[in-house]
């Protein structure tokens, strides 16, 4: 790949990853009785972007995967609970549908 599109994805992850913690914040918000800043959701974001990246970098690997994550969140036990769970939803779909297209065949 040539610099021009890895900046473009190391763009679009920065982007999910700050649209994910803006929905997390913005949902548990109003249970913790707090305010949430686009500063805060912006702090967040970097720090979770960069901790993963470099989990994966430690891996030695180019991309980041749902483990990185995870281990993002390894020290804040309802955090990493909420996290596993929703990678083991998204690892349960991904393989209905992969299902689905081999029925398919």
């Amino acid at each position: 790949m040539n610099d021009t599109s890895n900046e473009a994805i190391r763009e679009r992850l920065q982007a999910a990853i700050w649209y994910t913690v803006g929905e997390i914040c913005e949902s548990q918000a109003p249970q913790l009785n707090v305010t949430v800043t686009p500063q805060l959701i912006a702090s967040l974001s970097e720090i979770v972007f960069r901790q993963a990246e470099n989990f994966a970098k430690h891996a030695k690997r180019s991309t980041v995967s749902m483990d990185d994550i995870k281990l993002v969140s390894r020290r804040n036990e309802s955090l990493h609970e909420l996290i596993s769970a929703e990678a083991d939803r998204i690892g349960e779909r991904h393989k209905a549908e992969k299902e689905l297209k081999r029925k398919k065949r």
